[in-house]
């Protein structure tokens, strides 16, 4: 199974927080590729420059890439699919995650509820 981690679940994993649950943390150990997208890295620049996270984004990339965690590049299908989606989910994040996933054939680790409702196969965290 591959895996795409959202932006919450990056930073769980990374930092080992509790709010990641033990299927959740088995699902990465077992997974034969884990993925972070290249577009969780840009929101996590936004919130980091406006003060809203203390996480530098390079820092966590680093890590991450010491976790064998792959980057997922953001490619121009997957610009496409978030934008056709007929569902009217508000955050272009979690709709470029979702497209993301579907066009790798990726399981998507999220604390997105509404994912699912898209059509995208979800594992949630808890």
């Amino acid at each position: 199974m591959n895996l795409l981690l959202d932006t919450h679940c990056l930073i769980w994993a990374l930092t080992d927080a509790p709010q990641l649950g033990q299927t959740a943390r088995r699902a990465i150990a077992a997974a034969a590729s884990v993925w972070f997208s290249e577009a969780s890295i840009w929101e996590l620049g936004l919130k980091w420059r406006k003060g809203k996270i203390a996480l530098q984004p390079r820092r966590i990339v680093e890590q991450a890439l010491r976790d064998r965690f792959r980057p997922l590049p953001i490619t121009l299908e997957a610009i496409l699919l978030s934008s056709e989606l007929r569902h009217k989910h508000g955050d272009p994040f979690d709709r470029l995650l979702y497209a993301q996933a579907r066009e790798n054939d990726c399981r998507l680790l999220t604390i997105d509820r509404t994912l699912a409702e898209l059509g995208a196969r979800v594992l949630r965290p808890k």
